[in-house]
């Protein structure tokens, strides 16, 4: 009788311990499939649900095109022309590619941020169409029907391609930009926006929060195509980060 008892206890621990086992493996498993699913494989790229420095993706995304859109056009230079970086709203900075094929040197300081849009479309109520819409709910529907309508689209950082780029896609929250500069960018495309001017838009877009990249060179090389417009780019950023002066 006792060593029936016994080879049951035994049995049962046994099942214990093979559940136990079996449930780690999968958990394991499961961790491995929602990082192949979505997240990325460069440990740099901050998670998209998550915040930094005190804002959202979609609030972040607000802030990169106030920051392009407040920037005159001087000369027929301006960095949706010719690529390069702007902002600096808390400490980060917004890469940009140029349209067509392009390589964009920058140098930043050590301890920088970037915010890459990958490819992104704003839709406001100043703008005709196809960039126009009266009302939030078809200002939202404008953006999202231009990264609807795109192909190819890709981001490779030092190497290594970023997996799975349609979990960084995100849309702003209703947002304001302006008042406008003289000369600023809807002027030089003839549209009747003096200095001052304000609007109402929204954002769609792909984008990545990019942690401090560490002291040297590094290359971000970006591309895809917009469908609706016919318009690609195909850009490298080669980034020389520089410590910072004692």
């Amino acid at each position: 009788m006792n060593t029936t008892v016994n080879k049951m206890m035994t049995r049962a621990r046994r099942g214990q311990w093979l559940a136990l086992i079996l449930g780690t493996v999968t958990l394991v498993a499961i961790s491995r499939q929602v990082r192949a699913d979505g997240g990325s494989n460069d440990p740099r790229v901050i998670p998209p649900q998550a915040n930094f420095r005190g804002l959202s993706y979609g609030e972040w995304e607000a802030e990169w095109w106030k920051g392009l859109l407040a920037i005159p056009v001087v000369d027929d230079v301006h960095p949706f022309f010719t690529g390069g970086v702007f902002g600096g709203h808390k400490g980060v900075l917004f890469p940009i590619a140029p349209f067509g094929q392009a390589t964009v040197d920058l140098t930043i300081p050590a301890g920088t941020p970037l915010f890459l849009g990958v490819m992104n479309a704003e839709c406001s109520i100043l703008e005709p169409d196809p960039f126009h819409g009266n009302t939030e709910a078809e200002l939202r529907a404008c953006a999202n029907s231009q990264i609807d309508n795109t192909s190819g689209v890709f981001a490779v950082i030092d190497g290594i391609a970023v997996q799975n780029l349609s979990h960084y896609r995100g849309q702003s929250p209703l947002f304001e930009f302006g008042p406008l500069p003289g000369g600023n960018i809807f002027e030089y495309f003839g549209l009747d926006a003096p200095a001052g001017t304000t609007s109402w838009s929204v954002d769609a877009g792909i984008y990545l929060m990019l942690a401090p990249l560490r002291v040297g060179r590094h290359t971000i090389h970006v591309g895809g195509t917009y469908d609706l417009t016919g318009l690609s780019f195909d850009s490298t950023f080669n980034i020389t980060v520089v410590p910072n002066k004692p």
